[in-house]
């Protein structure tokens, strides 16, 4: 047989050489580490709400001073154009939240297959 650098690495991090055990210690680790990372862009998405809501009740405020005021328009102007853009990225955010979220049913039915095999 010849060498198999991933498949001894895989069976020396999990500790055992039976295949299904490797597999499953690797989609295992895989399905952590995609909670993690829906973990992590919820917190951001939930950060850049929390963004967009203070920076539009600033923005209203921002407009409260009129047309004569000498910083105000330029600060309302430049903060909606900031609006925009983590609005997007909110949006760029949720998609790849929900890719996340699909790809969680589909590391744990690869779990489950190997815990069949086992």
């Amino acid at each position: 047989m010849g060498a198999r650098p991933n498949i001894d690495h895989l069976k020396e991090v999990c500790g055992s050489n039976q295949l299904q055990h490797c597999f499953k210690y690797l989609f295992v680790q895989e399905w952590r580490e995609n909670e993690e990372l829906i973990r992590y862009i919820g917190e951001k998405c939930a950060n850049l709400e929390a963004s967009i809501e203070r920076r539009a009740q600033l923005m209203q405020e921002g407009q409260s001073f009129g047309p004569f005021h000498d910083v105000a328009p330029d600060a309302v102007e430049c903060m909606a154009v900031t609006q925009q853009r983590e609005q997007h990225m909110l949006a760029a955010l949720r998609g790849v939240l929900e890719v996340a979220r699909e790809g969680r049913i589909e590391k744990e039915h690869h779990v489950g297959l190997m815990d069949l095999k086992g």
